[in-house]
C-alpha cells in the first residue's frame, strides 16, 4: 500500500490517501488464505482449543517456509505470530499472558494482510 499526496513542489498537500497495489490472482489468493489463517488462529486462541491452533501453527509455518512472497514487517510479526503461539499451544510460561501476545500481534497484522 503507497501513500499518495496531491499538490506541487512548493505547495502544502492538498489531499492525501492510500493507493492500493494491484495483486494478480495468486497473490490475492495467498493474502486471503493469510488472512484466514490469522483470523483462525485468532478464534482458536479465544476458546483454547490447542488442537486446531497446532493445525493452524503449521500451515503457518508452510507460509513462512516460502522465501519472498511476503513483506518483511509482515514476515517477521508473522514468525512471532508463530513462536508465542508455539509458546502458548506447549504451555510455557503463563499462557494467559501468551493468549494477550497473541491477541495484541493478531490485531496488528490483521489490517496489513486484509484484502
Amino acid at each position: 500500500m503507497r501513500i499518495a499526496i496531491e499538490g506541487g513542489p512548493g505547495k502544502w498537500p492538498v489531499k492525501v490517501y492510500r493507493v492500493r497495489m494491484k495483486l494478480d490472482a495468486q497473490q490475492h489468493l495467498e493474502r486471503l488464505n493469510l488472512y484466514g489463517m490469522v483470523q483462525g488462529l485468532r478464534y482458536v486462541v479465544r476458546l483454547n482449543d490447542l488442537k486446531t491452533a497446532q493445525h493452524l501453527r503449521a500451515r503457518l509455518a508452510r507460509v513462512l517456509r516460502r522465501p519472498d512472497n511476503l513483506a518483511k514487517p509482515l514476515r517477521g510479526d508473522l514468525k512471532e505470530l508463530f513462536e508465542i503461539s508455539g509458546l502458548w499451544v506447549r504451555n510455557a510460561g503463563s499462557r494467559h499472558d501468551s493468549k494477550l501476545q497473541i491477541r495484541r500481534l493478531i490485531r496488528r497484522i490483521v489490517p496489513r494482510v486484509k484484502i
